[in-house]
């Protein structure tokens, strides 16, 4: 069979015709996001398996590029004055699936790029989840289990068909409780990276070669390695700051925005946490990003105060941070297996309050 087809036959399913022209021909930064984008895709069987079912449901209307918000990048580029909007135009953004727990921000011979993975709406999703306070009562062991949820989703091990397979079921509240903070959330990691390229951060030399994809199993290849600019720590500091002074938003959208800060950070630390039992060092990591837990201090300390502030509110939230993570340390050390096993992790058991009935792949969905 002719290889041209035959590569049309493999993109074909997730890709309209237009598409399809744009990554076979790629003479733009956008072309070359939405070819980054579907690469990772036929590569990835139950991302393949989850995009081709969007497809089928919008036939006619479907875009594998209109599938990606850009959601939290307008949100930050709307916030913005319009010198920084300006400066800001050559930059092509979108989110892309990775399994970095932080944002990218890369070069290629069409220009700079800003993506953060798609996969970080999940792993904030059940993160919020066992973190935020609702007016329902969530039991202790169903918020364990939404945290191993989401580490599972940063180490690759969890199946991202969550559109599909749901892993259990909560109540309106909780399920509105848990999703407010999300836009914010991903408003702040990407206002992180835009506000690198407005520092002047971003040098040819500071640059290092690292995998957009990987996973913890040897067995997994690492692959679409590319070179990602490097901050230094103080930098990566300074950058943080920066994405709260940068938008010029009122005092309400200024809390959304400190408050979902504070939550990532606390987010990422228990990620780090189960990471540094894990795997303790990433051989490509040549200059990491701070602790978690001081890139937290450093807004809370520095950074411009909500107006109703409440310092003792983020003491107890450390502390909240604090006990599960001890909780963490010990559960992946004696059962490792359960964080490794690729598959699907549940809020809780089949038939209960939390799971409901039980579904199976490809009878229950395809």
């Amino acid at each position: 069979m002719d290889k041209k087809l035959l590569e049309k036959i493999k993109y074909f399913p997730i890709l309209n015709e237009y598409e399809y022209k744009r990554i076979s021909n790629v003479d733009n930064a956008k072309d070359y996001l939405l070819k980054l984008r579907a690469d990772i895709i036929v590569d990835n069987m139950r991302l393949f398996r989850v995009y081709r079912n969007k497809a089928l449901i919008r036939e006619k209307n479907w875009s594998l590029e209109e599938s990606f918000t850009t959601k939290p990048y307008d949100m930050f580029l709307k916030a913005v004055d319009d010198e920084t909007r300006k400066k800001c135009t050559d930059i092509v953004y979108g989110n892309i699936f990775s399994n970095d727990p932080n944002g990218y921000i890369f070069n290629t011979k069409f220009g700079p790029i800003i993506t953060i993975s798609e996969s970080l709406v999940f792993f904030c999703k059940f993160m919020n989840m066992a973190l935020l306070q609702f007016e329902d009562n969530i039991p202790e062991y169903v918020c364990h289990n939404a945290i191993r949820i989401a580490i599972r989703v940063m180490l690759k091990t969890e199946t991202l068909d969550f559109l599909m397979d749901p892993r259990g079921i909560v109540t309106e509240n909780i399920h509105h409780g848990m999703h407010a903070p999300i836009d914010y959330q991903l408003m702040s990691i990407v206002g992180h990276e835009f506000s690198h390229y407005m520092l002047g951060h971003l040098k040819e030399s500071r640059s290092v070669i690292k995998p957009i994809y990987f996973a913890i199993s040897n067995k997994d290849k690492e692959y679409m390695q590319m070179k990602v600019y490097s901050q230094s720590q103080e930098e990566e500091l300074q950058a943080d700051l920066k994405s709260l002074e940068l938008p010029q938003l009122d005092n309400e959208e200024y809390k959304k925005l400190f408050e979902s800060t504070i939550l990532w950070f606390g987010s990422l630390e228990l990620y780090e946490a189960a990471i540094d039992v894990i795997c303790p060092r990433n051989p490509w990591d040549t200059l990491s990003h701070p602790p978690a837990r001081d890139r937290m201090d450093n807004i809370l300390n520095n950074a411009k105060k909500p107006y109703d502030y409440n310092e003792l509110n983020w003491k107890m939230f450390k502390n909240t941070i604090n006990q599960y993570k001890k909780w963490l340390i010990k559960d992946v050390s004696l059962n490792l297996y359960s964080y490794e096993m690729y598959g699907s992790a549940y809020l809780d058991e089949p038939n209960s309050e939390w799971r409901g009935k039980e579904l199976i792949d490809r009878v229950d969905y395809y």
